[in-house]
């Protein structure tokens, strides 16, 4: 059998390929037909040979080869290697970026079966932060949820371990308690430091961007976020017809951030966003 994972959602990949390692452990008793290939650096006939090869001292083989999408050697040949795995074996390929425009992604999307892996944002994400609290035993505020995704960006990887935190200092999650415990992330604190600066709030402005520094964040590296989170806002108040999903997709954004974008380029008017951008690119310059 053949399987292919792809997309940006990094963290529900993993989750769904640690849960079919795990499977695999616990039916075959033990680890000697598992075996991961960096595909990066894997050679055409290697790679042939480790796909082919028959069981040792186990029923059954799962290998899992990821990072394909670098090596050309192997992509105009894959699709003969699919056909010839054995069906005593579970071959996973995994890739977070692919080109869907070359022959490897052709040949991968033939495998028996086929996950695309997206990333989380609005009800899907809210859903999965309250799912994960209670897989946890805890319970938290429906005001918490949205708290916590926005502190964190959106990031699941970040969200998983800050659920984990906040469940052990107490079930009962609350806004307050997300507050207290929850730092914001460099991309949440950035957004405020904006939306201060193109609203004429200086002083807040200024707060924000000491607390940066105090953070110690690069200057060049806070203007660099300034300069993006202008762009995303320009983007989306020039494009207002767009989906969330079809703004994430044309201009390179998470749908959590497009989905944020798009919420507040209204409190915004285009020629003082296009100045603010002019301005942070001279500054850099």
């Amino acid at each position: 059998m053949t399987i292919f994972f792809y997309g940006p959602n990094t963290y529900g990949l993993r989750q769904q390929l640690n849960q079919m390692i795990e499977a695999y452990r616990a039916k075959s008793g033990s680890d000697f037909g598992l075996e991961r290939v960096d595909g990066s650096s894997a050679k055409p006939r290697d790679l042939v040979a480790i796909l082919q090869a028959a069981p040792f001292l186990a029923n059954s083989r799962l290998v899992i080869v990821e990072g394909l999408a670098g090596n050309k050697a192997v992509g105009e040949k894959l699709a003969d290697m699919l056909t010839a795995v054995p069906n005593s074996t579970v071959a996973v390929f995994v890739e977070r970026e692919i080109d869907q425009r070359t022959a490897l992604f052709k040949a991968l999307s033939r495998a028996d079966k086929v996950m695309k892996f997206e990333a989380l944002a609005g009800g899907q994400l809210s859903g999965w932060v309250v799912q994960e609290v209670q897989r946890l035993g805890g319970t938290i505020e429906r005001a918490a949820v949205q708290e916590l995704v926005d502190l964190t960006g959106g990031d699941q990887w970040r969200l998983a371990g800050e659920i984990g935190k906040l469940v052990n200092y107490d079930a009962a999650i609350t806004r307050d308690t997300v507050r207290r415990l929850v730092t914001p992330s460099i991309d949440q604190s950035v957004f405020g430091l904006v939306e201060a600066m193109t609203a004429g709030r200086v002083d807040a402005a200024l707060t924000a961007y000491r607390n940066l520094l105090a953070a110690r964040e690069p200057e060049l590296y806070i203007l660099t976020m300034i300069q993006w989170q202008l762009r995303n806002l320009l983007l989306a108040k020039t494009a207002p017809n767009l989906t969330q999903a079809e703004l994430a997709k044309v201009a390179g954004m998470s749908p959590y951030v497009a989905g944020k974008m798009m919420a507040a380029h209204r409190r915004h008017d285009e020629s003082t966003l296009r100045q603010a951008y002019l301005e942070a690119a001279d500054c850099e310059l």
